[in-house]
């Protein structure tokens, strides 16, 4: 959505919408309270169920068709349907009201239901922020704390908070609660990258390019020739972007400065704001180049998911932001795609460019899912996350069903090669449609799946193309709960302004130059000043457990 007079209507409406859900915490508050009393005060009968309602132990949680709950999340599926959702409520019996939209609609109905009070009983995925959980869990009381609900019902994900080092500190909120479920996985180092087809490059003779001028005239002949080979020299898109994860933000790195979408990096070991240096605009000017050239998508500001996925899998791209190529044109194990993460191009003014480093290999995400204050019996809500949290259930939710398409012996578990399915079981068996992957699940970390053939590893491939290049990582932080609500108003104006001034910039709909200043002004009303202050002190304290950059669809 483009925002007018951004300074105005963000700022007025962050304070409406507090308003509204200030209120709505207020009503909430004694809800909470009665969820914390109830997990101190359980009863449990003859039969072993707790309140009536779920039993304490086992499976099922629940007697079939007793109880249901919904789950609000964004995410993505080709089928609409998640086989392994229906295993873990076959298991326990619950059922699931599941309620799931692409990002940018759940962010908006996020936004919407919570001032409402008309909200799931539990919210999850991508559009959870950690600033979230001080809003509505510390300060609002939406978001239930969870802690006794884990340690009574829940040992799978209890072992994680007692055996994985850094855990329990990262996702304990300074009010010392936990409001949401762990969810802690090996990641590797750079989430997002440039990818470029390197089927087109051997198709027109190109070498890989390794500056800014060269990815410019690779782009330029991707846009001139016929580098699909399709007979079609018209409909070929040199560069596009994931509409979800952008990361516009990254691409300055060519110039020397690469940030999150809050505009913060490191430099030298140290952390500070990028978004409004030098190095930042000149990465802004040369993507306006791009554009104005017709070597990025039209659509880069408009598409949506599937729109992106379409043309990728229609073989229109030379080049793309992405996580891997398997999102938008699978390939099978044992075959090696046709794309290679672009290497970090050196530019004119730069010769030690830099990428924006997203982890140091694990990652602790502290909001991928919170249960709410509508919720009745948290305690059988957590039994269900704590079955999905299951070793095997959790490796079938990544790779698909024991006893048919993975197979447990005694050197660990096997996947077989799919290319042997139907269609059919492709499909219903992909990573994206056997469960919702924004939602938290338990891989133990250093996991590995036997493939025969062996998948090509694509993500591996990047972070040692990009090792010596990476920023470092910033460190994991809570605000200050005497600020939480002023700095997270404060971190969205800044966040949204940079994506709408980027974007302008770069279509072309205004000139950079003549508003760079103002831009920088603008920055600083928003309160830039006393942000930076505030994440330089709490990185300053900050837990040594490592995070991942946890606003992956911003």
């Amino acid at each position: 959505m483009k925002r007018k007079q951004l300074m105005a209507l963000l700022l007025c409406g962050v304070m409406a919408a507090s308003f509204g859900l200030t209120a709505c915490g207020e009503k909430k508050e004694a809800s909470q309270e009665t969820a914390e009393a109830n997990a101190e005060g359980d009863t449990v009968d003859e039969d072993g169920k707790v309140n009536g309602v779920f039993y304490e132990k086992g499976l099922p949680v629940v007697d079939e068709g007793t109880y249901t709950f919904s789950i609000f999340v964004d995410d993505s599926s080709s089928t609409g349907e998640f086989y392994m959702l229906e295993q873990i409520k076959k298991q326990t019996g619950i059922d699931v009201d599941l309620q799931y939209f692409p990002y940018e609609v759940a962010q908006e109905k996020f936004s919407l239901a919570l001032s409402a009070g008309d909200y799931a009983d539990c919210i999850g995925g991508w559009c959870l922020k950690p600033s979230d959980i001080l809003k509505y869990g510390v300060n609002q009381k939406i978001f239930v704390p969870l802690e006794d609900y884990i340690e009574k019902y829940a040992p799978n994900i209890q072992q994680l908070l007692d055996e994985v080092e850094g855990v329990r500190e990262a996702v304990t909120a300074p009010d010392g609660h936990i409001y949401s479920i762990p969810y802690v996985l090996d990641a590797p180092k750079v989430d997002y990258s440039i990818g470029i087809n390197t089927r087109w490059l051997e198709n027109l003779g190109l070498e890989m390019p390794t500056t800014t001028e060269e990815y410019y005239e690779v782009l330029k002949a991707f846009k001139e020739q016929d580098a699909n080979g399709n007979g079609d020299p018209n409909d070929e898109i040199p560069l596009s972007f994931d509409p979800n994860n952008k990361h516009i933000n990254y691409l300055p790195g060519y110039f020397g400065i690469s940030c999150d979408n809050n505009g913060m990096t490191m430099k030298d070991g140290e952390l500070m704001f990028g978004a409004n240096t030098e190095e930042f605009k000149e990465g802004i000017k040369y993507l306006n180049k791009l554009y104005s050239e017709g070597l990025i998508d039209p659509e880069a500001f408009t598409q949506d998911l599937s729109q992106w996925k379409a043309k990728g899998g229609q073989d229109l791209f030379g080049s793309t932001m992405m996580y891997g190529s398997g999102d938008f044109m699978p390939y099978n194990a044992g075959e090696i795609p046709d794309w290679l993460p672009l290497p970090i191009l050196k530019s004119e003014n730069c010769d030690n460019p830099v990428w924006f480093q997203d982890s140091n290999g694990t990652s602790v995400l502290k909001n991928q899912v919170v249960i709410t204050n509508n919720a009745k019996d948290v305690g059988a809500i957590i039994r269900f996350w704590d079955t999905v949290y299951d070793y095997d259930n959790s490796i079938q939710i990544i790779n698909g069903p024991l006893d048919d398409v993975v197979f447990k012996e005694e050197d660990g578990y096997h996947k077989i090669d799919m290319t042997t399915r139907s269609e059919e079981d492709q499909e219903k068996y992909s990573w994206a449609n056997l469960f919702p992957q924004s939602l938290p699940h338990n891989i133990p970390l250093g996991f590995k799946l036997i493939e025969e053939p062996a998948t090509y590893q694509e993500k591996d491939v990047q972070d040692e193309a990009y090792k010596d290049n990476l920023t470092g990582t910033i460190p994991p932080y809570w605000m200050p709960l005497d600020q939480a609500d002023t700095m997270a108003e404060i971190e969205t104006a800044i966040r949204d302004y940079i994506e709408q001034k980027t974007a302008e910039w770069i279509a072309g709909q205004a000139d950079i130059d003549a508003e760079w200043d103002d831009y920088c002004k603008q920055l600083e009303a928003f309160g830039l000043e006393d942000y930076v202050a505030m994440r330089k002190e709490t990185a300053a304290t900050a837990a040594p457990a490592e995070t991942a950059e946890e606003e992956k669809a911003e």
